[in-house]
């Protein structure tokens, strides 16, 4: 099943956020897929929409994204999939490798915000989304193709384990707001590692800043301890 709803901070690239650590917590997230391929005529609207193609380049990787882990949950084989997915989508296979059987389709309650480019999966500005009386009954694509209604429908696919998530709840000292970002394990070990320098040391005078990097065109979590021979308490109004 995917991860538990979170919220996320809204800090800009490279501007840091003084933060103390809450929790951290370890998701196993997992994928529900089809037991048996499921028909074409069976797909909802904004599927359909999609492999019809609106035409141009705009929202082809989000387009691509989609698709293909739909296609991944709904039983079909990654050979008659991929021919669908490349008939439909024009933009670069490693795409249709990454989501095709390894992400979960995004809900309708994603698909339907606004987005400002991949790898956000909002698609309102593509009007891809015309809800017929199906739709009102089902939280994703998804559930809509697959009939999944109720709980025991569930036993008509099989759960498979995806990947080890790990879900970091932080206090931001700026907004006296909490909210989570998800790390790699790589990064929950290197936020762990300043935490306990920090506990080590004089945590009086340190102080545990947050903030978002690029790397490779996405945006990373970057932590780092910045040291101080002022109180923590002053420290902290400076920052704020």
């Amino acid at each position: 099943m995917p991860p538990p709803p979170r919220s996320h901070p809204s800090a800009k690239v490279e501007e840091e956020i003084p933060i103390s650590v809450l929790a951290i917590e370890e998701h196993e997230e997992t994928i529900w897929i089809s037991l048996n391929a499921i028909s074409a005529s069976e797909f909802p609207p904004c599927i359909k929409n999609i492999i019809r193609g609106p035409g141009g380049e705009k929202g082809m990787h989000r387009r691509g994204a989609i698709l293909a882990s739909f296609l991944g949950q709904c039983g079909w084989n990654e050979k008659e999939a991929g021919s669908l997915w490349r008939g439909a989508i024009s933009t670069e296979e490693r795409i249709y490798r990454k989501w095709f059987g390894n992400m979960n389709c995004p809900k309708c309650e994603t698909m339907q915000r606004q987005s400002k480019g991949y790898p956000d999966l909002g698609i309102e500005d593509l009007e891809l989304c015309q809800p017929d009386e199906k739709c009102q009954r089902i939280k994703s694509p998804v559930e809509y193709a697959a009939d999944l209604f109720a709980e025991e429908e569930l036993s008509r696919g099989r759960q498979e384990h995806i990947r080890t998530i790990f879900l970091a709840r932080l206090f931001n000292w700026k907004t006296g707001r909490e909210f989570d970002i998800d790390l790699t394990a790589e990064e929950k070990e290197d936020l762990e590692s300043l935490k306990n320098k920090q506990m080590e040391t004089d945590s009086a005078n340190t102080i545990l800043l947050f903030t978002w990097s690029k790397f490779r065109g996405r945006l990373r979590p970057k932590f780092r301890l910045m040291e101080t021979d002022l109180p923590r308490r002053r420290m902290l109004s400076e920052l704020l």
